[in-house]
């Protein structure tokens, strides 16, 4: 039934939506009517019935000494998903009060390198790497780009919010053709981005690479890797500004 999957979105199950909405339909009823509405057996129906009052959802009336049950207004389940709203901001607001001390924590060991691993399988872990990007704050950012591989998951999009935090995008675009994809030339008309070019054939990456302070991003197509490490980072700068010495400037006619 539609309007029950409707109402999971509320967070109620699927057994409490169908009581709920049994309940709606009969007004006063007693736990029997409401299973045999409802399609499940009585003891499991007397179960959601507790928790739908425990939500607010049912009252419980005394009737000539019999116990029966009656569903709140619809607008309850408004008001409850405004409550529901209220708290997911509240615990938000407590995030990020404790941020801070989580970080201190955290940078304790910012001495030690480590390493973070991230599936790509699951769009979140894509979405959480590419905003950790977005809120590095360093005066420049260098990136080793293969078209060739990775044109797929080109996101101007993202290369946008990158730019709001930083002064220089510094790319080595490698590709077969000296032709650069359509949706990086607008980016190009700001000072923030600069590209160079590499031949596939010779500079053939098959990781992308994007070195943030003493922070660098590794990744593939579906998985990647996040090393923080003085060393590492400032050897592969170094790695990246012979690369960059040898590379061609792109000339758009």
């Amino acid at each position: 039934m539609l309007l029950t999957q409707e109402l999971l979105t509320v967070g109620l199950n699927s057994k409490e939506a169908e009581v709920y909405i049994a309940a709606l339909q009969l007004g006063y009823s007693s736990v029997q009517e409401i299973a045999e509405k409802s399609g499940i057996n009585r003891t499991t129906a007397y179960t959601h019935i507790k928790n739908l009052i425990s939500r607010g959802l049912l009252n419980a009336v005394e009737r000539n000494g019999k116990i029966y049950y009656v569903a709140e207004k619809p607008e309850k389940l408004k008001f409850i998903h405004e409550q529901q709203e209220k708290e997911v901001s509240r615990r938000r607001e407590i995030l990020e009060k404790i941020m801070p001390e989580l970080e201190s924590i955290y940078n304790l060991a910012k001495d030690k390198p480590s390493v973070r691993y991230f599936d790509y399988g699951n769009p979140a872990n894509l979405e959480y790497v590419r905003q950790e990007i977005v809120n590095r704050r360093f005066p420049e950012m260098q990136n080793i780009f293969n078209w060739e591989i990775f044109h797929d998951h080109i996101s101007r999009a993202h290369i946008q919010r990158l730019l709001t935090g930083i002064d220089k995008l510094k790319v080595l675009y490698i590709a077969k053709n000296k032709m650069i994809d359509y949706r990086i030339i607008p980016l190009l008309e700001t000072r923030k981005v600069e590209v160079k070019f590499l031949p596939e054939a010779k500079f053939g990456f098959l990781c992308e690479v994007l070195i943030a302070g003493d922070m660098v991003y590794i990744s593939r197509v579906s998985d990647g890797l996040i090393i923080t490490d003085k060393l590492f980072s400032q050897t592969l700068r170094l790695v990246f500004q012979a690369l960059w010495g040898i590379a061609e400037d792109f000339r758009r006619d």
